[in-house]
């Protein structure tokens, strides 16, 4: 007679599982079950212990777990069933917990097993966990306590599991902060901008639940990204989809289901409530390891909703003191519009005040054609509104100026006059670059700007010829140019000061940084160059608008256009 063939003596006595089963749907799965293909074997041959806790298990109305055994073999109740999700039940009945947990095992297995070793409890609480069990990595939190079960002969035969999820909890109380730490960041907020900025700084306080957001503001009949803490140039919507948000006042999801099950990419809200539609629009990129339920939506309706509160008590005082054409005009003047999406060309702008998404700063790039590209990057006294003012006037003046047909040089020249009819225009610097793809050469001048940097295989050069004095200083016929050849694959790298310069060291170190840098990162993309300049230079928040153009230099049959 083997372990799983009771007598009939053993049968009668034994009849112990059905009416501990009956209760619940999960006891019913468990008096289902063929234990016999199990590592336990037919519940008639269980021990006193193993059906005293498994008893105590089925019965409870409080999640619990039991697992026995060497293999730590699963038996769980009703209560366990929606932390499981169905992703883990009901395979999870009856198999080793090694095998139903294994993204968290490294964590829960060693305290399973000091339990079975030592014989003494132990507990967590409010323990976060990256549970796959709906589909998605989850972030889930729990609090819980492990216990020995002692077998009938006094050695330690399994471990008790008695927990609950506290997520809910823990997120409710996270997000509560995140709110009462954006209200405490508006309470003085005085200028439109100031909401955008401090709402954007506060929010990004709480990545968990927002992991990026942009802020746009309606400027004249045009929305504008005034902050963001998004550290790339890709925007979730274009802009009409952004002012379909804005006129219908209705929020979008984009991506997922929408079923309140899995989580979703971005949500869009409008904000504001002026005469007619909002004045604003939040893009949050959201979570991936939260389902896009009701709490998540109700708590990013409270955020635009305080956000919006915020920004109609700014825009009265703006009425009141008849500033808000003022703030229109700025914003859409200094909108900075990002370069086309080109794999030859790469454009980053990182503002220094905050996340103000405008400043002093600025670059372009304009398409001349007959195989020439120009580009320019300039560098505004001051930061801010104002500043933004006066760049988006040197920045549309040196478009102008290449459109017609000048040369770097003579472009410079233009921009000392019209900087000098320009209020705070004056010391701007600029360098400005012009690329022929036909005859492999790049010309170019500067205005007091530094050098820009090409870079190879294992080498560099820096472009330190055609320097002049920033703008408004240079004597007549003090512009010139310089040209110099290339070859297929160089990079061309033009930059702001605000890229290398540290306080506490000669500039010089900073330029020697970045030539390192580029060099390790030539090979790459554009678009990885600059991203990984940024990520290697700006260990700390900059103190200085930050601009950074990276072109792939290619002859114009290779050039991807």
């Amino acid at each position: 007679m083997t372990a799983h063939e009771p007598t009939s003596l053993a049968r009668a006595e034994n009849r112990w599982l059905p009416p501990v089963c009956a209760a619940t749907e999960t006891g019913a799965m468990v008096e289902r079950f063929d234990w016999t293909s199990s590592p336990l074997g037919s519940p008639d041959t269980w021990t006193q212990a193993l059906r005293s806790a498994v008893e105590v298990c089925l019965t409870s109305r409080f999640p619990m777990l039991v697992a026995w055994g060497p293999k730590l073999i699963e038996i769980y109740n009703d209560g366990c069933r929606p932390m499981l999700g169905s992703g883990k039940h009901p395979r999870a009945l009856g198999a080793p917990a090694a095998e139903i947990w294994p993204e968290v095992w490294d964590e829960l297995g060693p305290m399973f097993e000091s339990v079975l070793a030592t014989g003494e409890s132990t507990w967590r609480d409010h323990a976060p966990l990256i549970l796959e069990r709906n589909g998605f990595r989850e972030e889930c939190y729990f609090t819980w306590s492990l216990s020995p079960l002692f077998d009938d002969d006094g050695t330690i035969g399994g471990v008790l599991d008695v927990v609950t999820e506290t997520t809910v909890e823990v997120l409710a109380r996270r997000r509560l902060a995140c709110l009462s730490r954006l209200s405490v960041s508006l309470v003085d907020a005085e200028q439109v901008t100031d909401v955008c900025v401090r709402a954007v700084n506060a929010l990004a306080a709480s990545p968990l639940d927002i992991r990026a957001i942009d802020f746009h503001l309606l400027a004249v009949d045009r929305l504008v990204l005034v902050a963001s803490n998004r550290r790339d140039d890709l925007q979730p919507l274009d802009d009409a989809e952004l002012f379909d948000v804005l006129t219908s006042g209705t929020p979008r999801l984009i991506g997922g289901a929408n079923d309140g099950t899995s989580p979703a990419d971005h949500y869009v809200v409008p904000v504001g409530t002026p005469r007619a539609s909002g004045i604003g629009v939040l893009v949050f990129s959201l979570s991936p390891r939260r389902p896009f339920a009701e709490p998540y939506q109700e708590f990013l309706d409270t955020v635009a909703t305080t956000i919006g509160g915020a920004l109609d008590a700014s825009m009265r005082r703006t009425i009141e003191v008849g500033a808000h054409r003022r703030i229109a005009d700025t914003l859409q003047a200094a909108m900075l519009r990002p370069v086309s999406d080109l794999p030859t060309v790469a454009a980053r702008y990182l503002p220094a005040e905050g996340n103000l998404a405008v400043g002093g700063d600025w670059y372009d790039v304009i398409d001349l054609g007959t195989g020439r590209r120009a580009l320019v990057v300039g560098d505004c006294v001051g930061h801010g509104l104002d500043a933004a003012t006066v760049m988006a006037q040197l920045r549309s003046a040196a478009r102008a100026m290449l459109l017609e047909g000048r040369d770097p040089a003579a472009t410079l020249e233009g921009l000392d006059v019209f900087a000098a009819a320009v209020g705070g225009a004056e010391y701007a610097t600029v360098v400005c670059a012009v690329v022929d793809r036909i005859g492999q050469t790049v010309t170019y001048s500067r205005a007091g700007h530094l050098p820009p940097l090409v870079v190879d295989d294992g080498d560099t050069v820096w472009l330190d010829e055609a320097g002049g004095p920033p703008l408004t200083l240079a004597q007549p016929g003090e512009r010139v140019n310089a040209i110099r050849s290339w070859h297929n694959g160089q990079l061309l790298l033009m930059f702001s000061d605000g890229l290398i310069e540290r306080r506490t060291e000669s500039i010089d170190v900073g330029l020697e940084r970045l030539r390192i840098a580029a060099l390790e990162l030539h090979g790459s993309t554009v678009h990885q160059v600059a991203d990984g300049l940024l990520g290697r230079l700006l260990t700390d928040v900059a103190s200085d608008d930050v601009v950074l153009v990276v072109k792939l230099l290619r002859p114009e049959a290779h050039e991807d256009r």
